[in-house]
């Protein structure tokens, strides 16, 4: 692999870490209750990516290729999980403003690793990223020498983020400025994870519509359906 697809990949990676979305959102709304929440979390989340990772330099496309029924099936599921996060920290975060007088930043929150695996892996978006992201930049017949240093450096980076933000943002500048708003960190963070589900689902039913045979029948290598 040559340096400058390295460095496309390192751009491309870089840029989609921060870019915002359901992962930073996560992290922001735990980070103003909790410190050990918030990095649980980021640990979680960059589990999810490595798995997304793997399968990827493993080679995800040729399975989408052989059964793309598939896809539409993830994305469908990963989006109804996504949903019902996101209504899960909608209601808690007006059950938040509905509490008077009580610590609005102050709270445990329950398995917070499994939080941000579940929220990394719910969202469909990363699979079609990562698939294309490594196949555009992936040499062919890559040995595994060069796979297993892309999935390190990935990893690696990607946990130095995600951590960071978690540490950043759990600062108690930063949590005595925002604690207070911890029930609309979770208002605004559910809203979005509704919004990414109904336009995952919108557009695996438009892609049925305009493609029916090769969303659901063509599950036989070939383009045939028993």
């Amino acid at each position: 692999m040559t340096a400058a697809g390295w460095g496309g990949l390192l751009v491309a990676w870089f840029a989609a870490l921060a870019l915002p979305g359901p992962d930073l959102f996560l992290l922001l709304r735990l980070a103003v209750r909790e410190r050990r929440a918030a990095v649980l979390a980021a640990l979680g989340i960059m589990s999810g990516n490595l798995l997304w990772i793997v399968v990827s330099v493993l080679g995800l496309a040729a399975l989408f290729e052989a059964l793309p029924a598939l896809l539409p099936v993830m994305q469908t599921v990963g989006a109804v999980v996504l949903g019902y996060l996101g209504v899960q920290s909608m209601r808690g975060g007006i059950a938040g403003l509905r509490e008077e007088g009580a610590d609005r930043g102050a709270g445990s929150v329950a398995r917070p690793w499994l939080l941000g695996l579940t929220t990394n892996l719910a969202n469909p978006k990363a699979l079609i990223f990562f698939t294309a992201l490594l196949a555009q930049f992936l040499p062919a017949g890559a040995g595994w020498g060069l796979r297993l240093a892309i999935i390190a450096v990935m990893f690696t980076s990607g946990l130095v983020w995600f951590v960071g933000i978690a540490l950043a943002s759990s600062a108690p500048a930063f949590r005595r400025w925002l604690g207070r708003a911890a029930p609309w960190f979770d208002i605004v963070a559910g809203a979005l994870f509704v919004l990414i589900a109904v336009v995952i689902l919108v557009e695996v039913l438009l892609g049925l519509v305009s493609d029916p045979a090769a969303q659901t029948g063509d599950l036989l290598p070939g383009g045939r359906s028993s």
